[in-house]
């Protein structure tokens, strides 16, 4: 019997022990469980944090597009998001160099024609101004607003600022290239329109600047655009307005009542620069007809400084006297008026040099040592006496000749 007492007594140790060795291995799984569960915490705060920076990535990876053409922004107004950076794509479309001016922000950028630069821009909310400081640029009207939100979600699809590859409607709608095909308005033109007259758009000008056509007729107007340039041909009166792109020709068919109208560019800035022109619709219909056909574009001024050298050859010793007359070449944006002209060899010849543009150019011939500039609205004379020969005269405003500021001299 006290055998048996010992063995159950050992057995109710062991028995004891065991559970206290539960008990321990029951607290020690306890703490990897709250420990698996403490990870899973941390690694969704983490995955949570991450999706911030990656937002933020967003943000700051943020792209606007601003073309410069010759003379204007496109856009001429965008929004972006405050205290982000922001990257400015800026190529140069035009032919002309222009630039990327922001005075508030010490932003200026150059950008030769062809060319594209960047500029990344944080700044705080408020409304700044860009601007190309090529002289004359700005007063012609290459500006626009940079509006900067404080609201970074109404600024992404309000403005032009959008992520990567996200387009914007309002961007691809904004190009005043084929967007307004208002002469669809007038479909049922065709085949009454028995006048006909030509206005050439070039850089920035219309030829010619005064038109004349009989009342109540259909007139064809044919619109070359022989600039580097967009331009357009706008009478608001008539509701007419045709954009023309550089080496495409448009059509307008007139049929207006009496009264003088004026055309001009409603591109932005090229109004201002001069390209405008006035459209005379006369009750007298027979005059208009012969005199449109005799005089498509200011060529008779031209011939005019051309013809009298000749005619004065065909004279014999008249030469001289018509050496004394002075000869003018117009600055407008951006040609010279006439490209042509012809003066007597070895003799003085005053040149006089008006600047019709709104910026300022340049007359110079390098063959002969000349180069005047002429600031807008001034103008210069030069005094010319060359051996005979051809000469190119040229503006050296940088991009002016580029774009086609270039004319031939031929002294005989």
């Amino acid at each position: 019997m006290a055998a048996v007492a010992s063995l159950a007594l050992v057995v109710l140790v062991a028995c004891g022990g065991n559970d206290a060795g539960q008990v321990e291995t029951e607290d020690v799984t306890r703490v990897p469980i709250m420990s698996d569960a403490s990870a899973q915490a941390t690694e969704d705060a983490a995955s949570g944090a991450a999706s911030a920076p990656d937002e933020n990535a967003a943000a700051a990876a943020m792209s606007v597009e601003v073309d410069s053409f010759d003379i204007y922004f496109e856009p001429k107004e965008l929004t972006i998001p405050a205290d982000t950076d922001v990257q400015f794509v800026l190529p140069n479309k035009g032919a002309a160099a222009h630039n990327f001016a922001i005075d508030a922000l010490d932003i200026s950028v150059d950008i030769a024609p062809g060319d594209t630069k960047e500029v990344v821009i944080n700044a705080a909310a408020g409304e700044y101004e860009y601007y190309c400081n090529v002289p004359g640029h700005k007063e012609a009207g290459m500006i626009g607003t940079l509006i900067v939100s404080e609201d970074a979600a109404v600024a992404a699809p309000a403005g032009v600022a959008t992520p990567p590859g996200e387009a914007t409607p309002g961007a691809e709608a904004t190009p005043a290239g084929e967007a307004t095909p208002v002469s669809a308005a007038e479909p049922a033109a065709p085949a009454a329109a028995a006048e006909s007259v030509e206005v050439v758009s070039i850089d920035i000008a219309f030829e010619p600047k005064e038109i004349t056509i009989p009342a109540n007729t259909d007139v064809t107007i044919t619109l070359p655009n022989e600039g580097v340039t967009l331009h357009n041909f706008a009478i608001d009166a008539l509701d007419i307005s045709v954009d023309i792109a550089p080496g495409a020709t448009g059509e307008a068919v007139i049929n207006a009542p009496a009264g003088t109208y004026e055309y001009y560019c409603n591109v932005p800035g090229h109004k201002a620069a001069g390209m405008v022109g006035t459209l005379t619709v006369t009750e007298d219909a027979a005059a208009p007809a012969a005199a449109q056909e005799a005089s498509p574009a200011p060529a008779p001024d031209t011939a005019t400084t051309d013809a009298a050298p000749a005619a004065d050859e065909a004279a014999g010793e008249a030469a001289p006297a018509a050496a004394a007359e002075p000869v003018e070449v117009v600055s407008i944006d951006i040609a010279f008026e006439p490209k042509e002209l012809t003066i007597p060899a070895d003799t003085d010849v005053t040149f006089s040099l008006p600047n019709e543009g709104v910026t300022l150019h340049n007359f110079a011939i390098d063959a002969l040592d000349i180069s005047v500039d002429i600031q807008p609205g001034a103008t210069e004379e030069e005094v010319i006496n060359a051996p005979a020969g051809t000469y190119e005269y040229y503006c050296n405003v940088p991009g002016h000749k580029a774009a086609g500021m270039v004319g031939t001299l031929t002294v005989e």
